[in-house]
């Protein structure tokens, strides 16, 4: 059977979730293009339903698929080009538990293509736990698109202040702004969760009181501040390597040394 009609309630219910008031209520969002569903599928997401366009080929690979017509389907796309497939995914739990690691804390970004971008290089970097403060919804079609499989492969974490405290008690919380100090010359602790703030506002001042570093990423004086992504990117990269760079160029100044 083929589902031919833009009126169908299946049908409707997922035009409904591209707004956060009905995901909310079906706790479920939607992922579109055959890289998305198959790495959701690869990271153990629930899956609620997957449709695909009539003329997609490669249907046959989705059990019990649902079927629709191709208007349908680009009805029901967000992409300028559809390739046929989406998949209705289960909201995962976002209660707070401790950090199994190295990770990361959004303190109010706000914009859906920085959330995604961010998650996407969490995972990339290997900030696993990703705590959420008055955030963006990461599950908006758009931070879906950006954050691409990071998206399955990070734990979120969202709740009140108390329990975000909770749950990172004892992890040092390092602060990211600009009278901080040079993130190139510092030296992390073991573990920590780095906190990226507004795109406009930076750190709240909740969350700066409970910050034990504060570091930067040095710019021209020409240049104001970075995206919020990008300023995450270059600061989750450089403080995950920084201990194995000074370990190696510390062994490598210890065998030169023994040579000599």
């Amino acid at each position: 059977m083929v589902i031919t009609s833009r009126n169908n309630p299946f049908v409707r219910h997922i035009l409904s979730l591209r707004e956060k008031k009905f995901r909310r209520e079906a706790g479920e969002f939607v992922v579109e293009g055959v890289k998305q569903v198959n790495e959701a599928l690869a990271g153990g997401c629930e899956v609620k339903a997957v449709v695909c366009a009539e003329s997609f080929a490669e249907a046959w690979r989705f059990a019990g698929a649902v079927l629709v017509s191709d208007g349908v389907f680009e009805k029901l796309s967000g992409e300028v080009t559809p390739q046929g497939v989406l998949a209705l995914l289960a909201v995962p739990e976002l209660t707070p538990r401790p950090p199994q690691g190295k990770a990361l804390l959004l303190d109010g970004v706000s914009d859906p293509g920085n959330m995604g971008a961010i998650l996407r290089t969490a995972n990339a970097a290997g900030y696993a736990d990703v705590y959420l403060r008055g955030c963006v919804d990461p599950f908006s079609p758009k931070s879906v698109r950006a954050a691409m499989s990071g998206l399955f492969f990070v734990r979120l974490h969202a709740g009140e202040d108390a329990e975000l405290a909770n749950c990172l008690a004892g992890v040092p919380l390092l602060c990211a702004d600009m009278g901080g100090e040079d993130v190139f010359s510092f030296s992390p602790p073991p573990n920590f969760c780095l906190v990226i703030g507004n795109e406009a506002n930076g750190v709240s001042k909740e969350v700066r009181a409970r910050c034990a570093h504060t570091v930067r990423i040095p710019m021209r004086e020409s240049c104001e501040s970075l995206n919020a992504a990008v300023s995450a990117g270059i600061l989750m990269y450089e403080l995950q390597y920084a201990r194995e760079k000074k370990l190696s160029h510390g062994l490598k100044g210890e065998d030169t040394d023994v040579r000599t």
